[in-house]
């Protein structure tokens, strides 16, 4: 059974929608062809494997991500920190984005727009003796990791699981830290506290921004 009209793209966009169901764990490339309502092994015919769909909906996720208003030519710290909100707010719009997203190195092409605007920008701020890679793996693992964090988060909060675990949590590890720990992060001000990671990382490894007259 091979459905008309079937491409990779559309294989990625139902992937997208059975994750979107299921969750991530539930995704093989089995389900895949059920829900796309052909053969398994029609799906072989645009895609080589469960890793290269999971890279191509990687890079779906990042091909939600604007950059046309981000100015290279003219890097700043801010422009740096756009990037990273905006590579955020893509992966959150997927069910399971950050871990689609996490180790799957994909080489498809917004993937590849998005590494490279962010390392000319950081080519353009990052002072010695940093190095611009560095730097933006660095933010790069950061964001992805904060957003499996906050979505692991939400998926308990959606189950109802998320106010007994932090009861069970806290009746045997009090809470030293009522401001700065995980679960006030979680259930705080995610956006501000996000960027604060950001700026953190960033302070004193780049130039910061001229001051504006």
């Amino acid at each position: 059974m091979v459905k008309r009209g079937l491409n990779r793209d559309r294989l990625v966009e139902i992937a997208h929608e059975y994750v979107a169901a299921n969750g991530l764990d539930a995704l093989t490339m089995r389900r895949l062809a059920s829900a796309a309502e052909v053969t398994p092994g029609a799906l072989y015919k645009h895609l080589k494997d469960r890793r290269d769909l999971q890279r191509a909906m990687s890079d779906a996720v990042y091909a939600t991500i604007d950059l046309t208003d981000i100015d290279t030519d003219t890097p700043t710290v801010a422009q740096v920190i756009t990037c990273c909100e905006r590579m955020r707010a893509a992966m959150l719009t997927f069910r399971d984005g950050g871990r689609i997203v996490a180790g799957s190195y994909s080489p498809f092409a917004a993937t590849l727009a998005l590494s490279g605007t962010l390392m000319r920008l950081l080519q353009g701020v990052v002072q010695p003796p940093f190095h611009p890679g560095d730097i933006q793996s660095a933010l790069r693992s950061y964001t992805t990791g904060f957003v499996i964090e906050e979505q692991a988060y939400l998926e308990l909060e959606r189950t109802g699981e998320w106010e007994p675990l932090v009861t069970a949590l806290t009746a045997h590890f009090p809470r030293a830290n009522r401001t700065g720990d995980t679960i006030s992060i979680m259930t705080g001000e995610r956006d501000r506290r996000f960027t604060a990671g950001l700026t953190a990382i960033l302070t004193g490894t780049v130039r910061p921004d001229p001051t504006p007259q």
